[in-house]
């Protein structure tokens, strides 16, 4: 399926190229060009793609900051690596060394 697709591909671009017979350079210069010309265009159409997200983000944090700040705080919840603060909380716990009163990760005597 991918090869028909690359295949398919390379039939676009020798047409393309054939297009340019007029043209007195060797076929591997006009395969050049073209693949190149058609670079540009990704990058524009990327460019352009990124630089709306950009704007549509601009436009949520000016209008809806407050809706915007509770969507970020929610994700950020999620993916917070210190979700297990509970593990790390002074108090009494079960933690690596048994059952006592840690302060931080230091288990304490409690003697």
């Amino acid at each position: 399926m991918k090869m028909a697709r690359f295949a398919k591909f390379v039939d676009k671009t020798e047409n393309a190229i054939n297009k340019f017979q007029c043209w007195q350079a060797s076929k591997w210069l006009k395969a050049v060009i073209v693949l190149g010309i058609s670079v540009l265009l990704f990058g524009v159409f990327y460019y352009l793609t990124a630089f709306t997200i950009l704007l549509a983000l601009i436009v949520a944090f000016k209008f809806f900051p407050e809706d915007v700040k509770g969507i970020l705080n929610f994700f950020s919840e999620i993916l917070s690596t210190d979700g297990n603060k509970k593990d790390t909380e002074d108090g009494y716990r079960d933690g690596d060394l048994g059952f006592g009163f840690y302060v931080g990760d230091i288990r304490t005597d409690d003697d």
